[in-house]
């Protein structure tokens, strides 16, 4: 749900300029199932935040192959290629490749073309499709889309009044940043927990776990909440997968992912652990 997520026409300006990259990307399996020119091997570790985020590249399993081509391009392969090349889309799990049902609210009689794959009819983003849509019809699909990323509902319009009082005394730099999309990629909860602790940190930073333990250092961990604390969860062999600052015992300040389409929120202490499990409380 994003139904209270800020979520202003500049963002989506800058959303629209960022959903796809200046290429349409396609990704393989077998380098010799396209015959339409070579491929290389994709090395995830090269990939930008915005490539990333377009096509969910995390989905994406090892030793995969990439086509890029020029807008335009993929409208210029017979259907059955076409046809062939979205179902391989859809069984690799990439971004930006949906059932036609999903689609349906958001382009009215305006869709592309429908390509069969796993018994569904799929609609496959390219540039050229999404050069051919009205600017409301964009906005509409971004909106949309976002609520595809977001689970929790926002609570900071709605949130008492004394804790308003608390925040704008505490915390007034993050209230601009309460239930708020970024206008870009990049800012992780790492970078969050940064900028909670100190006003002056770089709150759209893709902080790495080297420079977060950096930053808690001094902190010793706790057995509460009572406000002021880094929540911190680890994988099985250590390495940090998230992380939130509480505001006080109830509340927290978090991010969920680097995307933008994860925004920052106020969650309760009680959803993030729900979400999350047990963290390490540090102060």
């Amino acid at each position: 749900m994003t139904d209270g997520y800020a979520l202003s026409s500049n963002i989506l300006e800058q959303w629209k300029t960022r959903i796809l990259p200046e290429e349409d990307w396609f990704f393989f399996t077998d380098d010799e199932c396209f015959p339409y020119g070579e491929m290389d091997v994709l090395v995830k570790a090269n990939l930008s935040l915005d490539i990333k985020t377009s096509y969910l590249t995390w989905s994406l399993p090892e030793g995969v192959f990439v086509k890029k081509m020029h807008p335009g391009e993929f409208e210029e392969l017979s259907y059955e290629a076409r046809q062939r090349i979205s179902a391989i889309q859809w069984e690799l799990g990439r971004g930006l490749v949906f059932d036609r049902e999903e689609t349906e609210e958001w382009f009215g009689e305006h869709v592309p073309s429908l390509y069969k794959g796993a018994g569904k009819k799929l609609v496959l983003f390219t540039i050229a499709f999404w050069r051919s849509l009205e600017e409301h019809q964009k906005e509409g699909f971004l909106r949309a889309y976002s609520r595809m990323w977001v689970d929790e509902q926002p609570l900071w319009k709605g949130a008492p009044p004394s804790f308003k009082t608390f925040m704008q005394r505490e915390y007034p730099h993050l209230i601009p940043y309460l239930d708020v999309f970024p206008d870009r990629n990049g800012a992780n909860c790492l970078a969050a927990v940064a900028f909670a602790t100190d006003a002056s940190s770089d709150l759209y930073h893709w902080m790495q776990a080297e420079e977060f333990n950096h930053l808690m250092a001094g902190r010793e961990e706790v057995g509460d909440i009572s406000g002021k604390e880094v929540l911190v969860w680890r994988d099985s062999e250590g390495r940090i997968i998230h992380a939130c600052y509480a505001l006080n015992e109830e509340f927290v300040f978090n991010k969920n992912g680097q995307t933008m389409f994860n925004p920052w929120q106020l969650l309760t202490v009680e959803r993030v652990i729900g979400s999350w499990g047990e963290p390490v409380i540090y102060r």
